[in-house]
């Protein structure tokens, strides 16, 4: 009987929080989460856990991630549990930039308590910090040394009249790198990848990373398909 009424309830409304559901039940907090551990639910890994959804509700891309409106959700629950996955899982580790715009949120105080548990690894490479996973760091710090440098390293490098930096928001730019470090290498993976996640990039953004950074050329998106 209980589980129709949240069944309907998160029919009219895919996110709440718990006020919403202790006013539309009539029932205690305590009473509410028991109900809702025999359905199978979801918490948000932002805002402390805030908003609820039920277990089949999320879509999760391929870095099991949903977010609807201001709800964030993971298919690993926590956050510490969300960024110790993303490291392991990830090809070239991750900077604290790169995991904020993965996942929306900040991110300083969990990564701290990750790394100081062992759960995750730190390593400086160039001026930044890098995030490896405990098992992945050897692998993952070679892959790390193959990524393109930064951009303002990079341009400073180039001779004049080479190609200038990408004219586009560097929001993008770095949307489009954190694409590569996922494992997208090429420009059609890289602009699908974007799609997914609502990214503004466009086709041509993503050709004018990859052709400053030199990235893999094969399946590239064609100039008919921008």
């Amino acid at each position: 009987m209980q589980s129709k009424r949240y069944e309907e309830l998160f029919q009219n409304n895919v996110v709440m929080t718990m006020d919403h559901l202790m006013q539309a039940t009539g029932r205690p907090r305590e009473s509410i989460l028991r109900d809702l551990k025999s359905i199978g639910y979801y918490s948000s890994y932002n805002e402390r856990g805030k908003f609820y959804t039920l277990e089949d509700t999320p879509e999760f891309d391929d870095l099991g991630l949903w977010k609807y409106r201001h709800a964030y959700f993971s298919v690993n629950r926590t956050l510490l549990d969300t960024i110790e996955y993303l490291v392991s899982v990830s090809h070239a580790g991750y900077t604290h930039d790169e995991l904020r715009r993965i996942l929306g949120i900040g991110i300083q105080n969990t990564l701290y308590q990750l790394t100081m548990a062992g759960r995750i690894m730190r390593q400086q490479v160039g001026s930044q910090y890098v995030y490896f996973g405990r098992e992945q760091a050897v692998e993952q710090a070679e892959q790390r040394d193959t990524m393109p440098v930064a951009p303002i390293m990079r341009k400073s490098a180039r001779a004049p009249g080479a190609r200038g930096y990408p004219d586009m928001n560097p929001e993008l730019v770095i949307d489009i790198l954190v694409a590569v470090l996922r494992g997208h290498e090429t420009e059609s993976a890289a602009h699908s990848y974007l799609q997914r996640l609502g990214s503004s990039a466009t086709a041509q953004h993503v050709i004018m990373v990859f052709s400053y950074y030199d990235i893999g050329k094969k399946n590239s998106i064609t100039q008919g398909s921008i």
